[in-house]
């Protein structure tokens, strides 16, 4: 019988989940067993990993030899070439695609490294004179159609990352307008990373698309009222995201749950700085607070929540600590602090608790 080939994490939840079904004596022992034998762990590829290392090497010596050649070349061939090796690319990909797949994929990757470097060139050349980060937002774009025609995560990733490389850029960041239509990019890609089979780095990256967005739109309202003192607005509105999407009821991936409980750990290490609020006294209460709420997520069993307790028991700890006692007996203490926590984590995990819960 041929072996089911899958993931390492997915085997390892396959077993836990054996494990917990031979305790509680719905499976002998012996079946568990015979069941594991059927699944293999998924092998990194040779040939994959060679292809697509030579595919980024093809793509940098070719962009780099034009980039050299650049003044050398006549305006009208530059724009020829560009357009010819995309071409080239995606017609030998397309041809190679049903007897040569992966070395079909490798050419499509090529392609879309043209088509982005061609985006640059082309801007450079007609003097356009535009946002280089607009050239992250139409890259992202040209790729996208690819990424659903290959069902390819790996470009849905870059296409990802390129939209957000375009939401960083200075005039969102300061406030001085809203990027409303990156709204249809978020949207897009959410959908293709379902279809497609959800990869949880985009769906992680997806997550950042939103949050940054969200971001642009604080930065708008913030910069429109001249509200200068707005740290804490910020990191209260992060606060309340990151809670939400923790408790939310709806069928979202695991991976949303952990972003939650990194963006509401981010906040409120943001909040605890007195520096950070309109008055010095109130990261105090705050913080008082925040701790018993994160109290609360341990005790229902979220291990994520430890390692966030941690990071601001330090951060309060270190501020004290430095100024009333030696270096070395922070060290120490700080040692058994995450030694005792480090006991809690491997206790609750040998109970079968998720890290997400």
């Amino acid at each position: 019988m041929k072996k089911r080939v899958v993931k390492q994490n997915e085997l390892n939840f396959l077993k836990r989940e054996l494990k917990y079904l031979v305790e509680s004596e719905i499976l002998p022992v012996g079946k568990s067993k015979e069941i594991e034998k059927i699944y293999d762990v998924q092998k990194l590829s040779f040939t994959k990993t060679l292809l697509y290392v030579g595919s980024i090497l093809i793509g940098a010596g070719v962009l780099s030899f034009i980039a050299s050649n650049w003044d050398e070349i006549g305006r009208t061939v530059k724009f020829l070439l560009i357009i010819a090796l995309f071409v080239a690319c995606n017609f030998a990909g397309y041809k190679m695609e049903k007897n040569f797949p992966k070395t079909s994929r490798s050419l499509y990757y090529v392609g879309g490294l043209v088509f982005g470097a061609g985006i640059f060139l082309v801007e450079q050349m007609f003097h356009l004179g535009t946002n280089s980060q607009n050239a992250f937002l139409w890259w992202s774009l040209g790729i996208l159609p690819l990424a659903w025609v290959l069902r390819d995560k790996w470009i849905l990733l870059a296409s990802s990352l390129f939209v957000l490389k375009y939401l960083l850029d200075g005039q969102y960041l300061q406030g001085i307008n809203i990027p409303y239509w990156t709204l249809l990019w978020i949207v897009a890609i959410y959908i293709l990373n379902k279809k497609i089979g959800f990869s949880q780095i985009t769906g992680f990256v997806t997550g950042l698309l939103s949050l940054a967005f969200i971001g642009t739109v604080i930065s708008y309202f913030m910069n429109l009222f001249e509200y200068q003192d707005s740290t804490y607005v910020y990191g209260l509105i992060y606060l309340f995201i990151g809670v939400a999407l923790v408790h939310s009821k709806m069928k979202m991936s695991d991976i949303y749950t952990f972003l939650g409980y990194l963006v509401h750990g981010s906040a409120a290490l943001l909040l605890s700085f007195e520096d950070t609020w309109p008055l010095d006294w109130m990261y105090i209460p705050f913080s008082i607070l925040y701790l018993f709420y994160v109290l609360y997520l341990i005790k229902r069993g979220s291990l994520t929540s430890i390692i966030i307790l941690c990071v601001m028991i330090f951060r309060f700890y270190l501020d004290l600590s430095f100024e009333f006692l030696p270096k070395s007996f922070v060290f120490i203490i700080g040692g058994f602090l995450l030694l005792g926590f480090g006991f809690y984590f491997e206790k609750q995990r040998k109970k079968g608790v998720s890290v997400h819960e």
